[in-house]
């Protein structure tokens, strides 16, 4: 066979793949977590005929030999607060008579591996969401269960403390103005029967574990079906992370595919996942990451109208102005800490609307505010995904035409940092989403801009091809817990492969 011939026969693989993709689209599909399957655990007794002791089961599947729970590579924060939840979870089982008798010990050892995790915490660049409060009120069950665990300590804890204090102080509320819904489990002994809390799937804010919260103190059957369909959607068990995510899993997946041209705008499944997104977008204010989730972000705007304006759709940038601060964008009002990420995703929007009277001003603050957080010259962290190389990578193309500096340090990191397998993992591992990811900046680079070596581009692609029929990824996206949203990841890796074989 000819270079040539496998080349187009690899190809058609993945064209064939992208197919397949475009047509499960839309439905939002998460992978299953540890966090949000200790919370369903924890409605197993409570009610018996809906299958929730098959989270149970799934819990005593998944403890790794160190006694923890959670994602694959190590995150300390997702590590410690789904270990936390697992062993309330199965502590509460075996006190109301329906745990296992190896629990005992599974809950041991959990509660032992809290001990060693506390001291690390400070190791990761950014807390999972919701850290502070999650962290401290399950730490409080736990002890009202007769288990000893460790007080974590929390970053924005002050914060925190004052949202949850302005939330809780409203004489009539609607919790569904609030990122603080998505961690109600947390806060559900200050729920009031008047309190608004419900989306109109009947979850609270799209999320499994925050669902199972209001379930414990509140029957209502249609949330129990809200569960029992997230869970029955996930063909390698467990409970999602998130349920569902079609505003975020639409945009993202089909902006990796388009900017590499692998897809066309007047398809039949791109036309009904855009025309899906379109009916979700707000001119005030953009969309949220799913359409059941109540709060609006930049990070899911930007993105969606990079796709909309790329297939046509009339949105106006006059939607980035609701994001606008003093010297930022933020990503949610009323957010402890600012996204990076979100303004590299903002400044790729800005290259569609550069007539726009704000383009100045807003590509001069949103760079400014990149260039005061380049505190090592090399790479970025970002508090959507734990890996440094997710915001970096797209950086690179974004940042060139604005700040060459910034754009060649990303690049040179990339470069360095290649495993001798061919692909990037920040956690010692390689892993085919952060590969797709620096392949693809460098085949961009390579591509516009500059030489890069071809062996490095070849090995990045072996790593992929070998891979390229995987249907589990590493979780690296940061929620409660870490987590996968299954189609944006596959999406990155099919769309740099594309690019790769066609000579990109």
């Amino acid at each position: 066979m000819t270079t040539s011939t496998f080349t187009i026969r690899k190809r058609d693989e993945i064209e064939l793949q992208i197919q397949s993709l475009l047509e499960s689209l839309g439905e939002g599909r998460v992978d299953g977590v540890a966090y949000d399957t200790a919370w369903t655990a924890r409605l197993a007794l409570r009610y018996p005929s809906y299958g929730f002791d098959q989270s149970l089961e799934w819990l005593r599947r998944h403890q790794y030999p160190d006694g923890t729970w959670g994602g694959s590579l190590i995150h300390y924060h997702d590590r410690y607060i789904s270990t936390l939840a697992a062993i309330v979870a199965l502590q509460e089982a075996l006190k109301e008579g329906g745990g296992h008798p190896r629990d005992a010990r599974r809950v041991k050892r959990g509660e032992d591996a809290l001990w060693k995790l506390v001291g690390k915490l400070g190791r990761d660049d950014s807390d999972t969401v919701g850290f502070p409060i999650l962290s401290t009120s399950l730490s409080e069950e736990a002890a009202r269960l007769g288990l000893d665990v460790p007080q974590a300590p929390v970053r924005y804890a002050s914060a925190y403390k004052k949202k949850v204090e302005a939330l809780l102080n409203q004489p009539q509320r609607d919790w569904r103005n609030t990122t603080l819904i998505f961690s109600l489990e947390a806060l559900r002994s200050g729920l009031r029967a008047n309190d608004i809390v419900l989306e109109k799937n009947n979850s609270v804010a799209v999320s499994p574990s925050a669902t199972c919260g209001y379930l414990l103190d509140n029957s209502h059957r249609a949330s129990l079906e809200y569960l029992t369909a997230a869970i029955a959607k996930n063909s390698l068990g467990g409970t999602p992370a998130l349920a569902p995510i079609d505003i975020f899993e639409t945009a993202w997946s089909i902006y990796h595919l388009a900017m590499v041209g692998a897809i066309n705008r007047h398809h039949p499944d791109v036309i009904r996942v855009l025309d899906q997104l379109w009916n979700n977008w707000s001119k005030d204010f953009g969309v949220a990451t799913a359409s059941h989730f109540p709060v609006t972000d930049i990070d899911d705007t930007a993105a969606a109208f990079i796709v909309l304006t790329w297939a046509g759709y009339p949105v106006s940038a006059d939607v980035f102005l609701y994001y606008e601060l003093e010297d930022h964008f933020c990503c949610y009002h009323g957010e402890t800490n600012p996204s990076l990420s979100a303004h590299v995703r903002l400044l790729k929007a800005l290259e569609l609307c550069k007539d726009h009277p704000s383009y100045s001003r807003w590509v001069e603050k949103s760079v400014a505010f990149l260039q005061r957080l380049d505190e090592n010259g090399s790479f970025w962290w970002d508090k959507w995904h734990c890996s440094p190389y997710y915001v970096n990578s797209t950086a690179i193309s974004t940042l060139y035409p604005l700040d060459r500096v910034l754009s060649h340090s990303r690049l040179k990191w990339i470069i360095r940092t290649q495993n001798d397998d061919g692909g990037w993992g920040y956690y010692g591992e390689s892993t085919s989403e952060e590969t797709a990811y620096c392949l693809n900046a460098l085949l961009w680079w390579n591509q516009n801009v500059g030489h890069i070596e071809s062996s490095k581009l070849d090995s990045a692609a072996n790593f992929l091809k070998f891979r390229i029929n995987d249907n589990e990824f590493a979780p690296l996206w940061i929620g409660k817990s870490l987590y996968t949203p299954h189609f944006p990841v596959m999406s990155a890796i099919l769309s740099t492969l594309y690019s790769y074989l066609s000579g990109g």
